[in-house]
This record gives structure tokens, sequence and C-alpha cells, in this order.
């Protein structure tokens, strides 16, 4: 038996890690279409309202140090908490001091 090294599964194609030319400037340009949300962990907090009947439903409202709050509205519940994720820094771990079994 004669080792055979794997054939192809299309003609011509591979796999390979790298993006070609063409994949990586539609890359760049998607990511240059973004909306500028304002910069990162450019907010303090901010929080989702529900706002029944409107177009897009879901308003994040977002507030900053030494600026006025300001909103966003979004279509789901999964695009609002992603935009808070991405605009607000992560919470400090929790205290364990209280979370403990009462004496």
């Amino acid at each position: 038996m004669s080792f055979q090294p794997p054939r192809p599964t299309r003609a011509g194609k591979h796999f390979t890690a790298f993006y070609s030319v063409a994949e990586e400037a539609t890359a760049k340009a998607e990511e240059e279409s973004w909306d500028n949300e304002g910069g990162h962990m450019s907010s303090t907090c901010g929080r989702i309202v529900f706002v029944p009947g409107a177009e897009l439903p879901f308003t994040v409202v977002l507030t900053h140090d030494e600026r006025e709050e300001t909103s966003n509205a979004f279509a789901t519940m999964r695009e609002a908490e992603a935009f808070v994720r991405r605009n607000t820094p992560v919470p400090l771990a929790r205290s364990t001091l209280y979370d403990r079994d009462a004496d």
C-alpha cells in the first residue's frame, strides 16, 4: 500500500487561512460603513427602553460623564444589548462580602 495525497474536493479550490485581496477589500469597506457609535467605552452606563408600537421598539439610552444622555433605536433586543455591551465598560467583579450563608 502506497501513500496517496488527499484529492482536492473541488477542482482548483483549496483551504487557506488568509483572505484574498477581494475578501479583504470587502471586509474593509463593510467596516468603514459602520455607523459611528461615538467611540469605544464612551458611556458610563446604558439602559434599554421598550416602546410599544414604534417602528424600532427598543431604544438604548446611554449615560455619559460630562454630556447629555444619547439614545439609539433598534429593531431587536439582541441588537440593543450588543450596542450596550460595545459602548459601556464591563462591570467590576461582584463583591462576595454579602453573598454568604447567614450565621
